[in-house]
């Protein structure tokens, strides 16, 4: 009995091991992650630091700050330095995470921007929507997209999302809705050159 107690025991041992030690998608798809990297090599550069910002690796930050929360983060807190890649023409560990992202969310290209979801929105907008093409979107949507329309000059097709009587909040766009604008924007002889849709909502 004692055996075969202790032969169970290292079983559930080895089943435990090979649970706990099995590693997720995300970690197998993108790993390491080569921006982090690059920015924890130059952070740990012993070096001179004369370029912005100005709290010098945290030294001239102040004090009733960094006894809080440390140097560390100061540290890391570099600009675009040529170690660092150049997020507007990126050759290095820049470019190599948004491939590196690119793959992980099956897309054919990924790139880095500043500027918020906000410069995001108006970057998809103009990059599908040329002046007098039409584009579909609810009629709950960000400001952003508004400053977009005039920016890209499109023509907008506004569609209703859903309501949550539970809630009391608007919920998501439907296919059906988006697809009966997309037809009756097909039936003045035009077509949609986008849908904008804001997910989650």
């Amino acid at each position: 009995m004692k055996s075969q107690s202790t032969f169970r025991t290292r079983q559930l041992k080895k089943k435990t091991t090979k649970k706990t030690t099995r590693e997720s998608p995300i970690s197998q798809k993108v790993c390491p992650p080569p921006l982090l990297n690059a920015l924890k090599v130059s952070a740990e550069r012993n070096a001179a630091r004369f370029h912005f910002p100005r709290h010098n690796r945290g030294r001239a930050g102040p004090s009733s700050f960094t006894q809080h929360i440390g140097l560390k983060p100061f540290m890391h807190d570099l600009p675009n330095l040529p170690e660092l890649d150049n997020l507007f023409y990126p050759e290095g560990p820049i470019l190599e995470a948004q491939q590196q992202a690119a793959k992980l969310f099956e897309a054919s290209e990924t790139w880095f921007l500043v500027g918020g979801t906000t410069c995001e929105i108006q970057a998809a907008i103009m990059a599908t929507c040329s002046p007098r093409d039409h584009i579909i979107f609810p009629r709950n949507s960000h400001v952003s997209v508004i400053l977009a329309l005039v920016l890209s000059g499109a023509i907008p097709k506004y569609i209703m999302p859903m309501y949550d009587s539970n809630w009391d909040i608007v919920g998501e766009v439907t296919p059906s809705e988006a697809n009966r604008a997309i037809k009756y924007i097909e039936m003045e002889g035009q077509k949609a050159s986008a849908v904008f849709v804001t997910s989650p909502t």
